[in-house]
This record gives C-alpha cells, structure tokens and sequence, in this order.
C-alpha cells in the first residue's frame, strides 16, 4: 500500500495507491451526501503498522460496509485495506471494476454455487447422535457430494445453516462435521409436510488460493477486511460467523508466529442504515491476541485444529458482541430504543457514541432480567406508551407540546405559521435541484428496490432486505450523477456557444434568430464549463441541505396540529403527563437493576482498567480431543469486557457533553500511543491512557468473571 504497504496478489485486483485513493475520495463525497453523521469512535486502536486484520459485523450495508470503513481507516490510521469479497458480486462489470482497483480479494461461496438436492433429509437421533443426517429418496453417492462440501438447509424465520460434509455412509446416510443448530425433524413443513427436510448441496470449494493471497497480503504488513457473518442482511442479531476469517488469523500465524498480526473487531452501528440521511457510529474494540496454544493446535491439524479454529471464532464473536448492539429481533430493539428515550436522569442529551453504548448496556441487561417481574411490567408499560404514541401521530420528543394548555393558543399558531413560512422559502431553494436532478433520484430509487426485491427472493437471511437498498442507491448515483452534470453542461456550453457564434454573424441572419446571452464575451467557454459544472453540484448539494431541513420541519408540525385540535389537545396533555410518570419508572427501575447511567460519575473510584492489552486474550478450548467441536457461544472462554452480566454490576457512563469532546479524548490517547510505541503499549498496559479511557467508557464494579 503506500510506500511500503503491499499490494493485492494476482487473486485479487492490483491496488493502485492513486487510483485507490481517487475512488476512495469519490466514495468519500457519496459518504458525506448520503449519510448525517459518521462517528468513528476507537479508531486510535488500529495499529498504523503490521499485519491488521478487521474483522466487521453486523453487514448491514451491502457495499456501503467496505467504503465507510475503508475511509475511516485512511483517516484514522493512514491504511489501505483489501477486503474479501464474494466472486459473484466481483463478476458484475461495475461492481467488480471498483472492487479490483480498490484491490478486493475474490472468495467463492459455497452458498453462490448451492443447487438444491434430491429428496429430503433428517436427523433420526437428534438428541444421542446430532451429526448423523438419513435421507429420504437420496444418493449420497453421485459426484455432487463430496467429503467437505456442504449441506444447507434453510427455515422460515430462524435464516439458513449450513454443515460440512464429514462422511459419506451410503446412498441414504452420512455424517456433517458439525451439528445443525436447527434440528430436522422427520417431519416438518419445510419438507412440504412430508418426511424430513428439502436442502441444497455444494461441492468442495479449493479455497488455497483465497488464503494464500491472504496470507501473502499479510506477510508483507498488510491490512485485511472481513465481514465474517458472509452476506450481508438486515437482522438485528449476528449471523453465525464463518470460520474464515479464524483460518486466515492462525494461518498467518502459523507461518510466522512472531508477525504481530492484530485482530480488530469493529462494529458497524446504524440508525436506519438503508434510509437517507441516517447516522452510524463504527466502534473498534481492543485487539483480540491469539495464545500460542492455538497456534500449535491449529499446527496439529485434525479434531485439535478445528478446536482452535472454533475457540478463536467464540472469541472474535465475544470481540464484535462487545461494540455492537445484538437483540434478539427488531421488536425488542425498538423497545430498548423506546426505553433509552424515556430513560434520561440527567436531563442531557447523549453523544452519539454514547448512544450507541447505553442501547448495548440496555440490551444486555434486559436479556439477564429478561424473567424479572419489573422488566414484564415495564415492556408492556412501555409498549402501552408506544403505541399511544403511535394514534396520535407524535414522536416521543415531540410529547413537551402536551404542555400546551400552559401556553396561549395565539402563541402555538405563531409557532406553526413560522414553521410554514420557512417550510415554503426552504421548498422555493429545493425546486431548482429537484426539477434538475429528479432523473438521479427516480432511478436510484427503481434500481435499488429491483435489487431489494431480488435480493430478497434469493435469500432466507434477509427480512426486508434493506441491506442492499442504500449500496444500489449510492452506487448509481455515482455514475449517474456526474453524466447528468456533464449533460447538462455541454447543452449550456453548446447553446452560449452558438449564440455567440450568432452575434458575430447577426449581420446574416435574422433578427429573431439571434438569441441573447449574458455571459460576458471576456469569459472563455473552458472557464464557463467549469464555473457551470460546479454550479450543478452546488445546486445539488442546496436541495439536498434545504430538503433534510425542510423535513426536520414536516415532523415538527404534527404535535402543533394536535396541540391545535380541541379534540385532540387533552389527550396530548395526559400523554405527557403519563410520559413523566413513565419516565421516573423507567430510571428507578434500570437504576435498581445496576445498568443505568449515574449523574455524578467518579473515574477515580474506580481501582483498575479493564482494557488492557489480555482483555481479548484467546483460550483454546479444553475439551478431550474426541470430542466434537461446539459452536455454543453462550459460554465464552476467554475473558472481555462487556461480554457477560452474569454476577457483574456495571458502573455508570460518563456524561460526556459532546462529541467533540470524545473526538478530543481519541486524538490525546493516539498522541500518547504514538509517544510510548505501539509495541510497548501492548507489552506494558494502558497505564498513563487507562486514566484517559476510564473517563469515557463503560467498567465492572465487579472483577471480570472467570469463565
């Protein structure tokens, strides 16, 4: 990469550091339009030298994932990263033209090549023997199953899984390496209420060459990106991780043991990710550092190898599961969203990044307490709440107007006819680039949702499949955009030189047909081109401003209508009368059960720092050799912050007052490693930074439970 950072192999696309750099910025200026507010929160983590490997959940964001954290790395730590991608999407002419200049690596999916089997399989002893499948009119023995290839069988609303092949026992039997989390049942609805279950079969994939290249790319210093869950999609829970991206970390090491390679889990955290003008918040966690007897049993091969493939997996898991929001499903993460709102004991309202902590904090400790009859209660008060929320027509910070009977009504309309005014000077600045850009608008909006819909039919992981909705929609306009403005601007050019074209021979035409022109003759056409081409942009830059503000409004006005409507204005006053009650619940409650946020937060009663450099610390699995490998990861063996609740009482969060003020704590702890060196920094603790960090993070009362 720059200087001497590598370059991609001859698997992947060649990485130009320029061209790199060129798109990157275009990627860049789309970031910017397309999203409010990126938070890059942690960032001083990333290692600017040696071996990185990123590996990002949740992949809620198709392509959009890779340009966010690509431009976060180039800000933050001066990286190049080269991300795995899925052979199938390097294979459209578009896609894969950026992807191979940005230097992605190809990976074939099994899933990509899964055809589906013959006949029906199920397991005939789930409980005793999990591993073996029996199949129902199958042939086990034709070409297409091979040892290491894959079984995937899919169920409506618990997603797709999928098994490798461990032994072929006939043509109505064999064996997987690991037992499907789904169990089949001899008789189900997804075998058509027959017996056993339909599933597809996918042949061995070579991958050598896949990781090969990797381990090349990271021998030379280089940084890796991978999204560990596979595809992408729009749960509010993680996937089950694939073991990729443990094979590349111990294979690396496994080569060179003394490389230094790090593993940085990063959480992609977005409000609304497919939806225009949203928020997201992309946390780095600690390094995750692999023991060495992983390395030796990874070196062993066999049931050892898959041991330390699988306790390193739990480990990158527990990594991601600490800079992430996992819930069960959407409905209780909105819930925990309702929640936070109602939940504000020190009247202020939380950075960004905060936000994005106390949902987590929420989230863990509502699925401790989940059986707690506070927590039953509450869920339902809240949903109550919600819901009335919901018929009226208000948002929850639009409630204050249930004190509109303390207000005079003439100062309401005042308020409402402000709002309108502005609303229509804001629409008259919004017109010219709608009238002018409504092409780019239209066709990312088909295209995106032709692409939501087909993602959606090819896929059982995705719910509504917004995943794809804001790629589609950034990468069309990418092209579209710039022929639009170039359109445009060669019609005008073309016209202004025609007309003066026409003054100089208006001697020899009519009159009528000399159009005037008022750019001054002085003023050359290349000069003119490029003055017009970047009015285009600035006219679409204002729409786009006036437009977000312009809605900001159209929100607003909702709770002054009600407030308005005799009808409707006491119901408004109850409900905020209900919110404030609802309110002190809410605190009370979360305060009782340890997991809220304290007003007067005092760093130095805390006596130790829980981020250091063993905070990530992998364990290899202490399981007999026979055993067959668990991917059960409700039981971590290796220790982390913020992983478990389980007899730990997490002290509060700091009220930070702005973003900037945790913009101004990364940027001292990046001088302060910079000063000590990142090797002395990770050998000696975070003595002199902890102090720093303490401030602004979240920390046990308690001591880390052993697991």
């Amino acid at each position: 990469m720059a200087g001497t950072e590598p370059r991609a192999s001859s698997a992947a696309g060649q990485l130009v550091t320029w061209l790199y750099d060129l798109i990157l910025w275009i990627f860049t200026l789309c970031l910017d339009v397309f999203f409010r507010e990126i938070y890059p929160r942690g960032g001083w983590r990333i290692p600017e030298k040696g071996p990185v490997l990123i590996v990002a959940a949740p992949h809620a964001n198709q392509f959009v994932d890779s340009a966010i954290l690509m431009h976060i790395l180039k800000s933050q730590a001066k990286r190049r990263v080269s991300f795995l991608t899925a052979e199938k999407s390097m294979r459209e002419p578009y896609v894969g033209a950026l992807a191979r200049c940005m230097g992605a690596l190809p990976v074939v999916r099994a899933m990509d090549l899964a055809k589906p089997g013959k006949g029906t399989i199920y397991q005939p002893d789930p409980e005793n023997d999990p591993t073996l499948v029996h199949g129902v009119d199958t042939d086990f023995t034709q070409p297409e199953y091979t040892v290491g290839g894959q079984v995937i069988i899919s169920a409506k609303g618990k997603g797709q899984e999928a098994s490798s092949i461990e032994e072929i026992l006939g043509p109505t039997a064999l064996r997987v390496r690991n037992a499907f989390q789904i169990p089949l049942e001899r008789r189900s609805e997804e075998g058509g209420g027959g017996v056993g279950w339909t599933f597809k079969v996918a042949s061995h994939i070579d991958q050598s060459r896949m990781f090969n290249a990797v381990f090349e790319e990271l021998s030379r210093g280089g940084c890796i990106g991978i999204f560990p869950e596979g595809g992408s999609h729009d749960r509010s829970n993680l996937l089950p991780l694939k073991a990729g991206a443990a094979l590349m970390a111990l294979g690396a090491l496994a080569r060179d043991p003394h490389c230094g390679l790090s593993i940085i889990p990063c959480g992609m955290n977005y409000f609304h990710a497919h939806k225009f003008r949203s928020r997201a918040v992309i946390e780095f966690g600690p390094p995750i550092h692999v023991h060495p007897d992983q390395i030796e049993a990874f070196k062993a091969g066999g049931k050892l190898k898959r041991n330390a493939v699988g306790s390193l997996l739990e480990t990158i898991y527990e990594g991601l599961a600490a800079v992430t929001q996992i819930s069960p499903d959407h409905e209780t993460l909105m819930l925990v969203q309702s929640i936070r709102k109602l939940y504000n004991p020190i009247s202020k309202k939380l950075p960004l990044p905060l936000v994005i902590e106390f949902n987590r904090r929420l989230l863990k400790g509502f699925t401790t307490h989940h059986s707690d009859p506070r927590v039953v209660q509450l869920k339902k008060a809240v949903t109550d709440y919600s819901n009335r929320l919901e018929a009226l027509g208000v948002k929850d910070h639009q409630v204050e107007w249930g004190n509109a009977a303390d207000k005079p009504w003439w100062l309401t309309v005042i308020i409402l006819f402000y709002r309108l005014v502005k609303l229509c000077v804001l629409t008259v600045g919004t017109l010219p680039g709608l009238l002018l850009f409504w092409p780019v608008f239209v066709t990312s909006k088909v295209i995106s949702e032709k692409k939501r819909r087909r993602a959606l039919a090819t896929s059982v992981v995705k719910l509504q499949g917004h995943d794809v909705v804001s790629s589609w929609k950034i990468l069309v306009a990418m092209v579209l955009a710039p022929a639009l403005y170039t359109y445009y601007t060669v019609i005008v050019t073309a016209w202004l030189h025609y007309n003066r074209r026409s003054g100089y021979y208006s001697h020899l035409v009519p009159t009528w047909m000399v159009a005037r022109t008022y750019v001054p003759d002085r003023i050359p056409l290349w000069m003119f081109t490029v003055g017009f081409f970047s009015l285009m942009i600035s006219i679409t830059f204002a729409a786009l401003r006036f437009g977000e503000i312009g809605m900001d409004i159209v929100k607003s006005l909702p709770p002054l209508l009600v407030a308005l409507n005799p009808l409707s204005s006491s119901s408004l006053v109850k409900l905020g009368a209900h919110r404030e009650a609802l309110s002190v619940t809410v605190t009370n409650i979360i305060d009782d059960l340890g997991f809220g946020l304290m007003p007067d937060f005092d760093a130095e009663g805390i006596p130790t720092d829980s981020y250091n450099p063993e905070a990530y610390q992998s364990r290899l699995k202490s399981m007999p050799p026979s055993e067959p490998e668990s991917r059960n990861r409700s039981r971590s063996r290796s220790s982390g912050p913020g992983v478990s609740l389980q007899g730990a009482r997490l002290k509060a969060l700091s009220s930070v007052q702005s973003d900037k003020d945790l913009q101004d704590v990364d940027k001292k702890i990046r001088g302060i490693l910079k000063e000590r060196g990142r090797k002395k920094t990770e050998d000696d603790g975070q003595l002199a930074t902890g102090e720093t960090i303490l401030k602004y993070t979240v920390r046990f009362d308690e001591g880390k439970k052993e697991r």
